[in-house]
């Protein structure tokens, strides 16, 4: 159900303080990209706890959940679709801009501060990405070496295996899958590494991918072609942005 009629309809239930909140996000949709409970509180004159109890009352566990659920209606609801105007390039920019912008409520400030001292500190740095994903791997891999930071990425289900086998405490392993497919290996090569001591950091944009549980941490980015009914949107793009923001992180570190 779209969380925004679902707003409509609740609005008789709620108290002054949660339909102040709710009147104004209904007015100004756009509000709820990127907000935060505190941020939202402020912008809509309402209060912290208002806020949770509203979400609440429409059934969420709390503002997270339907944080997210608003989130996705409203980009869903801006997909182009095939009947879109050719020159309707704008929306396209912006929605892509949107989702750029809700990494930072997906990776905090302290993940992306763990991976690149992570990174910095690795004394051997391998990154494995399969099909499309790989495009990412090499990007990551490109601008690291630019910057000075050794490293080996590869798509070649062999040589992971061998990494796997290699590698060992004081290494880190950066594997990309954003899907939660990939190579059918990655767990099982995961899990050798892990048992071996080695560093292994997983980006995907699937939170229920299995490979989380094998990974010694996961950074999960907003979904953008699975939130998209007609899946016209691209990942990588996201996932690009995501690098550009670990490598200015990593790029400080250097002084």
């Amino acid at each position: 159900m779209n969380p925004i009629d679902e707003l409509r309809r609740a609005l008789p239930t709620l108290t002054k303080s949660e339909s102040k909140a709710a009147e104004q996000i209904l007015a100004d949709p756009n509000m709820m990209l990127g907000a935060s409970i505190t941020s939202l509180a402020q912008a809509t004159g309402s209060s912290n706890s208002a806020i949770i109890r509203m979400c609440q009352k429409l059934g969420y566990d709390g503002f997270a959940e339907f944080r997210f659920s608003f989130n996705r209606a409203m980009m869903a609801a801006e997909s182009p679709s095939i009947e879109a105007d050719h020159d309707d390039s704008d929306r396209l920019v912006d929605t892509y801009s949107r989702y750029m912008h809700l990494i930072p409520q997906y990776v905090s400030k302290e993940q992306f501060d763990g991976l690149a001292e992570a990174v910095v500190q690795a004394r051997r740095l391998v990154i494995w990405g399969s099909n499309r994903t790989f495009q990412s791997a090499m990007q990551l891999s490109h601008r690291l070496t630019r910057l000075g930071v050794f490293n080996k990425p590869t798509d070649d289900a062999i040589v992971m295996s061998d990494d796997a086998a290699i590698l060992e405490k004081g290494d880190v392993c950066i594997v990309l899958s954003m899907q939660g497919r990939g190579n059918a290996r990655y767990a099982e090569d995961m899990d050798v590494m892990r048992e071996r001591g080695v560093d292994v950091r997983l980006v995907t944009m699937d939170g229920k991918s299995n490979f989380i549980s094998h990974a010694s941490e996961a950074y999960v980015l907003p979904w953008i072609s699975h939130d998209d009914s007609i899946n016209f949107y691209e990942d990588q793009i996201v996932v690009y942005m995501f690098i550009e923001m670990l490598l200015l992180n990593i790029s400080r570190r250097f002084g």
